[in-house]
C-alpha cells in the first residue's frame, strides 16, 4: 500500500506530463518497434491464420475465443526480438507489431484476457539459400473475453459489436498484416449459427463454422458476420446498461426491504411475557432498532447503486474520465452509512472518539478537495502532477469513509452479540481494543490486496505497451489513481452484501432470551411456537440459505428466492409433521407423545433405553442358541421389555408408549439438551468441524478453480473475499445446524439422519428450482448440486452426533464412539445409516468429478 502511495505521489516527468494528441488514448512519440518502425514490408511473406469462436452453451455470458497464428519470415527485422524475454521492451514492440499493428504510444485492452503468453516456436529450415531459408518463427496468440456489455469488444484480431438484439463480428487485422498471406479465416458463431456473412464463405466446418480461404497475394477479406443470439445471452450482455442495470440494483434493494418487512412482522406478532426478563427487553429493543438501521443503510447504499445504474455508470463509456465524478457521492454514502451503523451500535467512549476523529479527518480532506484541490476528473488525468497533498487528501477521504462504514458494521455486530447476550466476554475495554485492532488489520489487508490487484490489472491491460515510452509512467499513475477512486464504491458494495449477518444475529438474540424459559414443559409446549417459530423459520433463509437467484446476470428476482426458502421449510414441516416421533399417540389414551414428554423425563428415559438395549442384546444371544433352550428366559425378557414400554399420560393414568416407538426413540426425541434453544446451539457447534471440508471445497470451486482463480486474483477484493466466503459458509452451516437442533422434537424420523432429511430437503428445493431455471436458460450450474448434497451430508452427520450426545453419559462404558453408536442404533439401524452415509459420500465424489468451472467473467475494479 505504501509503495502504491509513493507511486501515486511521485511527480510525473515533464515529458510524460504533456497532453497526448487529440483522439489518442495516450501519448505519442514511441520509437520502438511498436511505433512507426514495424517494417510492415517485411511481413508480406508472413502466413496468417485467424479464428474466432463464440461459446454460448452453459454460460451466463457468451465467451469469445480468438486465435491468431503467424509464420513470421526471418527477413522481418524484428523477428529475432520475438525470442527475447516477454519482459523486455523489444519483445513487446515486436509482438505489438504482430497483434496490434503500428499504434502510436500507449495502448490498453481491458476486456481482453489471456490464459498464457503467446507461444513462439522455431519451425524447421526451408531448403535453399539466402536469408529466407533461415528458420521461420511460428507465433500463436490466443485471447478471450466475455460479451457482458453493449459495446464494441476487441479480442485479438477481431471485434464484436454488441447491440440490443444483434451482434456483429468483424475481422480487424493489424495494419502490419494487411498485405501478409492470409491462409485461412474461420468464424464459429455458436448455436444457432450465423444470421449473415459477408463476403460469402468458401466453405464450412462442423455444424456452424464458416471458413474463408483468401487467394494467395490477394487482399485480406473484410469478414463481417451477423449473429442473433438467444435472448438469455442478449439480456446478460445488457445487465450493466439502463434499464437492465436499474432492475438489477432494484432487486438487491427489494431483498433488503423484504428483510426489513419480515423483521417488522416479527415485532408485531412478538408477544411479551407477563414479566419479561431484562435480557428479553434488550434483545427485542436491539431487533427493533436494527430493523430501522437496516432500512436506512439499505436506502443509502442500494439507493446509491440504483442511481448509478439509472445514469449508466456501470456501462462502458469512452468518456471514462467523467466517471471519476461518482467518487465523491460514494465517499458521502459510505460515511453516512457508517455513521448510521455507529449510532445503532452505541459504542463505548473509545470507539466514539475514534469515530469522531475519523469523521473529522474525512470531512476535512473532502472539504479541502472540494475547495482547493483538483476535481476528481482532473485527478485521474495523465497530465496531472499528483502531489503529496492531493494524494494524501484522496487517501484520507477514501480510507476514512470506508473505515467508518467497516467500524460501524463491526460495532453493530458487537452490540447485537454482546448486548443481546449471545456471548459473554471479559471487560468492555479489552473487547473494544480487540475490535479496533481487528478493524485496522482488516482494512490493511483489504488495502494491500486492492493495491496489488490494481497493479496486476494494469500489467494485464497494458502488457504490450513499451515501458520506455514517456507516457507509460503517466498513464500508469493515472490508472492507479482511477482504481483508488473506485475503491469506496467496490468496498462498501462488498460489505453491504453481508448485512444479513447482524439481522440473523438479532433474531438469534431474541430467540435465546425466549428459548431458555421452558425447560420443564412438555415437548409440545416447550418447542418454538408462534413468534418464536416464525423467527426460527425466518432464520433459515436469512442465515442458512445459499445465495442464489440471478438469472441472465440480473438480481431483479433475488428477493423471491428468500421467500421460497422460507416457504419450502414451512411446507416440508407441515407435510411430514405426522411422521415425527413426538406426534405419535399413546396406546390407550391416544394422546400425542409430545404432550407427556418433558426434559425432566430425560434421565429416566435414558436409563430405560439402556436397559432396553441390554435386554435386546440378551434376546439376540438367545436366538443364536438351540431353539428348545431358553424359552422361559425369553418370556421373562419380553415381560421386562413390556414393562419398560409403560408410560403415564398427562392425566397421570397408566398408559404405554406408541406401539411403533421404543424407549430408545422416546429418549432420542428429547435430544441431548433440556430446551430447544440448547439443542439448537449444540447442533450448530457440532456442524463446524464436519462442515469445514465442504466449505473449503465450495470456496475452492467458486473462487480458486480455473477461471474463478483469475477473477479472484484480478478483483481488488477477491483475495480478502476468499477468507470471508469461507467464514460465511461456516456460518450458513451453523445456522442450518441450529434450525435442525431447535426443531429436533418435531422433525420426522426416529434417528438423527432421518431428522436431517426435512431441513436438507427445504434447502435443496429452491436450489433445484434455480437449477431448473438455469437449465432452461442455458446457464451454468456451478456447485449447485454439490452444495445441496454437502448440506445433506453435514446435517446427516450432525444428526448422528446429536444422537451420540443424547447418550454421552454412557461414553466411558464403551471403547469408542462407534461402539456406542452401534449400541444405540443396533445392528439393523447402524447398517442402514452406514449405507446411507456411503451413498451420500459417493454422490458427492461423483458430483465433484463432473462439476463445471465457473463460467462467468472476472469482476473488474471500477468501470471498464
Amino acid at each position: 500500500m505504501l509503495l502504491l502511495l509513493w507511486c501515486l505521489a511521485v511527480p510525473v516527468p515533464p515529458a510524460a506530463a504533456s497532453s497526448p494528441p487529440p483522439g489518442m488514448p495516450a501519448g505519442a512519440g514511441d520509437t520502438s518497434a511498436g511505433g512507426g518502425l514495424c517494417a510492415a514490408d517485411g511481413l508480406r511473406k508472413a502466413v496468417v491464420t485467424a479464428g474466432l469462436r463464440l461459446d454460448h452453451d452453459n454460460r451466463t455470458f457468451t465467451k469469445v475465443f480468438s486465435t491468431l497464428t503467424l509464420e513470421v519470415p526471418p527477413s522481418w527485422p524484428h523477428a529475432h526480438e520475438l525470442l527475447l524475454s516477454p519482459d523486455s521492451d523489444r519483445y513487446r514492440g515486436a509482438m505489438r507489431c504482430l497483434v496490434r499493428g503500428p499504434l502510436e504510444g500507449f495502448h490498453t485492452r481491458w476486456r481482453e484476457w489471456r490464459s498464457s503468453e503467446p507461444t513462439v516456436t522455431v519451425l524447421p529450415e526451408k531448403s535453399g539459400h539466402g536469408r529466407d531459408s533461415a528458420p521461420r518463427l511460428k507465433v500463436v496468440m490466443t485471447a478471450h473475453g466475455w460479451v457482458e456489455q453493449r459495446e464494441k469488444l476487441h479480442i485479438g484480431a477481431w471485434s464484436v459489436d454488441v447491440g440490443r438484439a444483434r451482434w456483429t463480428i468483424r475481422l480487424e487485422p493489424p495494419g502490419t498484416l494487411e498485405r501478409a498471406r492470409w491462409k485461412r479465416i474461420t468464424v464459429d458463431p455458436g448455436r444457432p449459427g450465423a444470421a449473415s456473412a459477408e463476403p460469402a464463405p468458401d466453405g464450412g466446418r462442423g455444424a456452424n463454422t464458416l471458413v474463408w480461404n483468401p487467394a494467395a497475394g490477394g487482399p485480406v477479406p473484410d469478414v463481417v458476420v451477423g449473429v442473433v443470439p438467444a435472448w438469455p445471452r442478449s439480456f446478460s450482455a445488457q445487465d450493466d446498461n439502463p434499464p437492465f442495470a436499474v432492475f438489477d440494483e432494484a432487486g438487491g434493494l427489494l431483498l433488503l426491504l423484504a428483510l426489513v418487512g419480515a423483521l417488522w412482522c416479527v415485532l408485531v406478532v412478538l408477544p411479551g411475557h407477563p414479566v419479561p426478563t431484562p435480557q428479553e427487553r434488550r434483545a427485542v429493543a436491539n431487533l427493533r432498532d436494527w430493523s430501522w438501521t437496516l432500512l436506512a443503510v439499505a436506502l443509502l447504499v442500494q439507493g446509491h447503486h440504483l442511481r448509478l445504474g439509472w445514469i449508466g455508470a456501470f456501462q462502458e463509456s469512452d468518456e471514462w474520465r467523467q466517471q471519476a465524478a461518482y467518487a465523491p457521492r460514494a465517499w458521502l454514502t459510505s460515511t453516512a452509512a457508517g455513521i448510521v451503523l455507529l449510532l445503532f451500535a452505541r459504542p463505548p467512549r473509545t470507539l466514539r472518539v475514534t469515530a469522531a476523529l475519523l469523521f473529522g479527518a474525512t470531512a476535512t480532506a473532502a472539504l479541502w478537495l472540494a475547495l482547493a484541490g483538483p476535481d476528481t476528473a482532473l485527478f485521474i488525468q495523465p497530465s496531472t502532477t499528483a502531489t503529496w497533498r492531493t494524494v494524501g487528501a484522496v487517501w484520507t477521504v477514501t480510507i476514512g469513509s470506508f473505515l467508518l462504514f467497516l467500524l460501524g458494521g463491526v460495532a453493530a455486530v458487537r452490540r447485537v452479540v454482546v448486548h443481546g447476550g449471545l456471548i459473554h466476554g471479559t471487560s468492555a475495554g479489552w473487547r473494544t481494543r480487540r475490535l479496533l485492532g481487528g478493524t485496522v488489520l482488516a482494512l490493511t489487508v483489504v488495502a494491500v490486496c486492492y493495491a496489488v490487484t490494481a497493479e496486476r490489472e494494469w500489467r494485464r491491460g497494458s502488457w504490450l505497451s513499451p515501458h520506455a515510452d514517456p507516457f507509460y509512467g503517466a498513464w500508469h499513475q493515472a490508472e492507479l489513481r482511477s482504481s483508488l477512486l473506485w475503491f469506496t464504491h467496490n468496498a462498501h458494495a462488498w460489505w453491504a452484501t453481508m448485512l444479513w449477518i447482524p439481522s440473523g444475529l438479532a433474531l438469534l438474540a431474541v430467540l435465546r432470551a425466549r428459548g431458555t424459559l421452558t425447560r420443564q414443559e412438555p415437548v409440545a409446549r416447550r418447542g418454538p411456537r408462534d413468534a418464536d417459530r416464525l423467527m426460527l423459520l425466518l432464520l433459515f433463509p436469512v442465515m442458512a440459505a445459499m445465495n442464489i437467484g440471478d438469472f441472465t446476470s440480473s438480481s431483479a428476482l433475488v428477493w423471491v428466492w428468500s421467500a421460497l426458502y422460507f416457504l419450502a421449510l414451512v411446507v416440508v414441516l407441515r407435510l411430514f409433521a405426522s411422521r415425527a416421533v413426538a406426534a405419535q399417540r399413546l396406546a390407550r389414551s391416544g394422546e400425542p407423545l409430545g404432550t407427556v414428554l418433558a426434559a425432566r423425563h430425560a434421565p429416566r428415559l435414558r436409563d430405560r433405553a439402556r436397559r432396553f438395549r441390554e435386554l435386546h442384546a440378551q434376546l439376540r444371544a438367545l436366538d443364536q442358541g438351540q431353539p428348545d433352550e431358553g424359552g422361559a428366559q425369553r418370556r421373562v425378557l419380553e415381560t421386562r421389555l413390556r414393562r419398560l414400554h409403560r408410560w403415564r399420560s398427562s392425566t397421570g393414568r397408566g398408559d404405554s408408549l406408541p406401539h411403533q416407538v421404543s424407549v430408545v426413540d422416546a429418549a432420542l426425541v428429547l435430544g441431548p439438551a433440556p430446551t430447544w434453544w440448547d439443542n439448537g446451539v449444540r447442533a450448530a457447534r457440532l456442524t463446524q468441524p464436519v462442515s469445514l471440508p465442504f466449505s473449503v471445497g465450495l470456496v475452492w470451486e467458486t473462487m480458486l478453480r480455473g477461471e474463478s482463480l483469475t477473477g479472484t486474483l484480478h478483483y481488488g477484493l477477491g483475495l480478502p473475499d476468499v477468507f470471508v466466503q469461507l467464514v460465511l459458509w461456516q456460518v450458513g452451516y451453523g445456522a442450518a445446524g441450529f434450525v435442525l437442533g431447535a426443531l429436533w422434537h418435531e422433525l420426522p424420523g426416529r434417528r438423527g439422519p432421518a431428522k436431517a432429511l426435512a431441513p436438507a430437503a427445504a434447502y435443496a428445493l429452491p436450489i433445484g428450482l434455480f437449477a431448473l431455471g438455469n437449465w432452461g436458460l442455458g446457464e451454468e450450474q456451478t456447485a449447485l448440486a454439490f452444495s445441496a448434497a454437502a448440506m445433506l451430508l453435514v446435517l446427516t452427520l450432525t444428526g448422528i452426533m446429536m444422537d451420540l450426545e443424547t447418550f454421552r453419559g454412557e461414553r466411558h462404558f464403551w471403547r469408542s464412539r462407534l461402539a456406542l453408536l452401534h449400541s444405540v442404533y443396533q445392528m439393523r439401524y447402524l447398517s442402514i445409516q452406514v449405507a446411507w452415509l456411503l451413498a451420500q459420500a459417493a454422490a458427492l465424489v461423483t458430483i465433484w468429478q463432473f462439476i463445471d468451472e465457473a463460467a462467468s467473467p472476472p469482476p473488474t475494479n471500477g468501470n471498464r
